[in-house]
């Protein structure tokens, strides 16, 4: 009787154990560590390209000018615009969205609002365009942990990698193309346009290809 009880327990332990593996692949806590310092790391260089005072990035160009009609702070316009860009990106290329896409509603605003209150304006110009493209770096590191790590692209991210997927176009081509489209209505709200915006434009896409090859040498 002893025996049966404790061959139970053994079935009852490996049937535990099974589970554990099974929920670990699917949410494992190295995945989740992974997608929220992604999210963070992102919002906060988005946060950093505003503060300096010589434009945001090319989404929150627009979400800048959003946030001038709206009583929201950028980071709570943010939250908000990211999941109308899931559902639009649930159309392009359902498969590109992951954990990290959902969860990016949830941490992106305080990392912004954090960066628009411990950052600093930029004195001058060469300081300014030296501060964005640090930010912008910062931006694209996020970014590419979550594309490269299977997280989930972020959901602006989905946008350009949809557009890349539905119309066959090369990632940086399509990213472009959305990017612009975000500068031009950003531009016509009064949104926070300007030199960084342009780097942003030029070299985001490039930047982001750079540090999806510098992870792809990391284990998954």
């Amino acid at each position: 009787m002893l025996e049966s009880a404790l061959n139970k327990r053994k079935i009852y332990a490996a049937l535990l154990y099974y589970l554990f593996v099974k929920v670990n692949e699917i949410f494992s806590v190295k995945k989740l560590l992974l997608t929220i310092l992604g999210i963070a790391i992102m919002a906060f260089g988005c946060g950093m390209l505003i503060k300096t005072g010589y434009g945001a990035d090319t989404s929150n160009a627009l979400l800048t000018g959003i946030a001038n009609y709206v009583p929201f702070s950028i980071g709570n316009v943010n939250a908000l615009a990211t999941l109308f860009f899931i559902v639009v990106s649930f159309f392009l290329s359902k498969e590109r969205i992951g954990p990290g896409t959902l969860l990016v509603p949830l941490v992106i605003g305080f990392p912004i609002d954090l960066a628009m209150k411990i950052c600093v304006k930029a004195p001058n110009a060469f300081i300014g365009v030296a501060l964005d493209l640090l930010a912008l770096y910062i931006v694209s590191f996020g970014a590419a942990i979550m594309i490269e790590f299977d997280l989930g692209a972020s959901p602006f991210d989905c946008l350009s990698l949809g557009v890349s997927d539905r119309f066959h176009l090369n990632y940086v081509v399509a990213k472009y193309i959305v990017d612009a489209f975000c500068v031009a209505v950003g531009f016509l709200l009064k949104g926070e346009v300007g030199i960084g915006t342009i780097l942003c434009l030029l070299v985001m896409g490039t930047f982001i290809n750079v540090n999806r090859e510098l992870l792809s040498r990391f284990p998954k």
